[in-house]
């Protein structure tokens, strides 16, 4: 049976006095007090491991939890990049092929306005012909076809009109010709193109037709000349378009409604027409 605790061993124990508590009790109610305490000390030790394993419990949790949430952002990310670029490669894919169908399309509407514009049993589609390729003059993938078709149109339309003088159609198609060469808006191509006056010099020479002649020299000046004072940078590029004409008004004055041949150099005298004097 247990020893009663007297008053005087509460009392040393509520003031922690080891000596008070020593000189009141005796060695059996000493060992039951040690082996009280070692049975406290073991169950709080006990609750401790348990705290313990549970705050590393939930650390673990957080930190799974904290994973989780990397990984799903990192997934999201690559989704999102694999998305990006998948948007790329099919936007690239449709540009080219929209690039493809387009220069298909503007090969097969040059191809039909070549049609048009070499229709020799019909002067009205000949017509739309020139003037449709006054589009593709300016376009740098078709400027050199066109312009090379419209020369040789010029050629064409002038060995057709065999009358005297230049009827409706005939100036209609000259017109549109020459009015298409001016489009481009390189100064060596309007050169070139002015060059091609030489033609209607050579049907001077055979028919001895100064008035068409003349209207033709007459378009020339205006289209020609006036676009190379737009697109031509130097003086001496602007007189490569000028050159031709200028010659051309050396050896057939009669075509700019002069009586002489204008000077090479030095001050140039009066013209009698407003072409030659733009020329």
């Amino acid at each position: 049976m247990a020893t009663p605790v007297s008053d005087d061993v509460r009392n040393a124990l509520a003031a922690k006095d080891p000596y008070a508590l020593a000189a009141a009790a005796n060695k059996e109610q000493l060992d039951s007090l040690r082996s009280a305490e070692e049975l406290i000390e073991a169950d709080r030790k006990r609750l401790q491991s348990s705290s313990r394993f549970t705050v590393a419990a939930q650390i673990l949790v957080g930190w799974v939890a904290i994973l989780g949430f990397c990984v799903n952002a990192y997934q999201s990310w690559t989704n999102k990049q694999q998305a990006e670029r998948q948007s790329q490669v099919d936007q690239d894919r449709w540009s080219k092929e929209f690039q493809r169908a387009r220069e298909a399309d503007k090969y097969r509407a040059f191809f039909e306005t070549t049609v048009l514009a070499t229709d020799t049993a019909n002067a009205d589609k000949r017509l739309v012909g020139y003037a449709l390729l006054q589009e593709f003059v300016s376009d740098s993938d078709y400027s050199s076809k066109a312009m090379l078709m419209l020369e040789e149109s010029l050629a064409q339309e002038l060995r057709r009109n065999t009358g005297q003088g230049i009827d409706e159609a005939h100036r209609n198609s000259v017109v549109a010709i020459v009015t298409a060469l001016s489009e481009t808006r390189d100064c060596g191509a309007l050169a070139r193109a002015a060059r091609s006056i030489d033609k209607v010099a050579q049907r001077l020479n055979r028919y001895g037709d100064v008035e068409e002649a003349g209207e033709v020299f007459d378009v020339y000046v205006r289209r020609l000349v006036g676009r190379a004072a737009e697109v031509c940078t130097t003086m001496a590029d602007f007189r490569t378009v000028r050159r031709p004409l200028r010659d051309t008004l050396v050896k057939a004055p009669k075509i700019g409604g002069l009586t002489t041949p204008p000077r090479p150099t030095g001050r140039t005298p009066a013209w009698r027409r407003s072409s030659a004097t733009a020329a």
